[in-house]
């Protein structure tokens, strides 16, 4: 078992101002936005698991208990990413609920300890497969079930200060999503995420460090990728430098970067019968 790791570049600015707020109005209303609402009608068929049974039903049960995120939720930012002071354990699975005892919504949001962990699991695939189909652009494979603290060993040989600010952003690339992106397994999911301008600081810190050297191009890693062979200490190395290139390619683009395990857009596209954007 386990699941791919991929770093993606990632419109974050199209993220911001359509799928936040898609997410927010449905966990707000009940009502999908009218292209969130052809995404639940074009989804395949599958039965009474299929999610264009899941999702409507989703839907109508938060008309019933709506929850107004925008206006009180203090564990989550503006883009949804975790604020919690719980530390996150991925490998105990995604377990994270809020614990706020003066939230006016803690009765009725499903994210409070208490909620509907059923719904949240809905909403944390729905969240994923609109982050798929709306944000997310080409990828690059870094290994089998790791997250980012796979690199700190390369960190400490590197001599990283322990408050370095590359720490914190690889740290939220694997933390960002504990609360909307982990799915219910122990690996997979949108681990985390950053902004542009985070984006860009990230290549630059990635840049000063000794890492494999190649042109910034996808290309350039597949053609790395495939000699095969590497020491754990190289590939550690090299796995590195595909983020430090991603984030240059990403940033050159005006776009952000996104860490996921088995996200797979493709086969979210193949779902919900949805072309891939332009």
């Amino acid at each position: 078992m386990g699941a791919d790791a991929e770093i993606f570049v990632f419109d974050y600015q199209r993220y911001r101002d359509e799928v936040v707020p898609a997410f927010v109005e449905l966990l707000r209303t009940g009502e999908p936005v009218p292209w969130l609402g052809e995404v639940f009608r074009s989804a395949t068929p599958m039965g009474e698991y299929g999610y264009d049974v899941v999702w409507p039903r989703l839907a109508a049960q938060l008309r019933e208990q709506p929850t107004d995120l925008a206006r009180y939720c203090t564990w989550l930012g503006r883009d949804l990413r975790y604020l919690g002071g719980r530390e996150v354990d991925r490998s105990a699975g995604k377990l994270l609920t809020c614990s706020s005892l003066t939230c006016p919504e803690r009765v009725r949001c499903r994210f409070h300890q208490g909620g509907d962990l059923q719904v949240v699991e809905e909403l944390n695939a729905l969240h994923e497969a609109l982050v798929a189909l709306r944000c997310l652009g080409p990828s690059q494979f870094l290994g089998r079930t790791i997250t980012p603290n796979f690199y700190l060993p390369v960190l400490e040989r590197q001599d990283v200060p322990t408050g370095d600010p590359l720490r914190n952003l690889l740290d939220a690339l694997a933390t960002r999503g504990a609360a909307v992106g982990y799915q219910f397994g122990v690996t997979e999911g949108i681990h985390g995420w950053l902004t542009v301008a985070e984006t860009a600081e990230l290549a630059a810190r990635l840049d000063r460090l000794d890492l494999p050297r190649y042109q910034p191009t996808f290309a350039a890693m597949a053609d790395r990728s495939k000699r095969g062979g590497f020491s754990a200490s190289e590939w550690q190395e090299l796995s590195l430098s595909f983020v430090r290139t991603v984030a240059t390619v990403a940033a050159c683009a005006g776009r952000a970067v996104l860490w996921g395990h088995d996200v797979c857009p493709d086969v979210w596209r193949e779902r919900l019968a949805v072309a891939a954007p332009r």
